[in-house]
């Protein structure tokens, strides 16, 4: 009888322990594939890029793109030539001189006549809607992050310091689902000669 008590206690504690063991195998915090070490978390999605504005007048193959709303638009562009801009309300975005030289953007209802060619700072609360003057921009230096005004609709734009003298205009929609116009297709500069974006 204790020879038989014996083996059952030594059995019924082996089975326990293993069971014990497949349990705490099983449990969290423990090895997932490959043995010891916590399970990675999923991969997080990429965060789409902020949409950029692009000011650079100067690069020879910026080109000017004739527009049935807004007429001969050049210097500005969200892809690489210029183009009218379209952005949906709310847009994040950012804008980076891309020149050899400063310029400004500054945001109208309508193109002035005969022009401000003003350079004073108009924040506008961090809105790029009617109103904004982001000052001189310096060669390669950007705007902090603006939002695109909620009032949909055509915004006109124009550099302070270039828009008598050189026609550096664009015009911005501003509409749900709003993307950037065609670009321009200016003749190709001859060789080594473009310099800066754009080129």
């Amino acid at each position: 009888m204790k020879k038989a008590l014996t083996i059952k206690t030594v059995v019924g504690g082996a089975l326990a322990s293993a069971f014990l063991s497949i349990a705490v195998g099983c449990g969290g915090g423990g090895g997932g594939y490959g043995g010891g070490g916590t399970i990675a978390p999923p991969p997080a999605s990429p965060t789409p890029a902020m949409p950029t504005i692009h000011l650079n007048l100067f690069g020879t193959a910026n080109g000017v793109f004739k527009d049935g709303t807004f007429g001969d638009v050049t210097g500005f562009t969200q892809q690489r030539h210029a183009q009218v801009l379209g952005l949906p309300p709310g847009t994040q975005v950012i804008i980076t001189n891309n020149d050899s030289v400063a310029h400004t953007f500054n945001v109208f209802s309508a193109f002035p006549t005969p022009g401000p060619q003003s350079t004073a700072t108009v924040p506008n609360g961090g809105v790029l809607g009617v109103g904004y003057q982001s000052g001189p921009i310096q060669p390669g230096n950007s705007t902090g992050v603006l939002t695109v005004t909620n009032t949909t609709g055509d915004l006109f734009i124009i550099c302070g310091i270039h828009y008598i003298s050189n026609g550096m205009r664009d015009g911005m929609i501003v509409q749900v689902g709003a993307t950037p116009g065609p670009q321009a297709t200016p003749a190709p500069a001859p060789s080594g000669m473009c310099k800066g974006y754009g080129c």
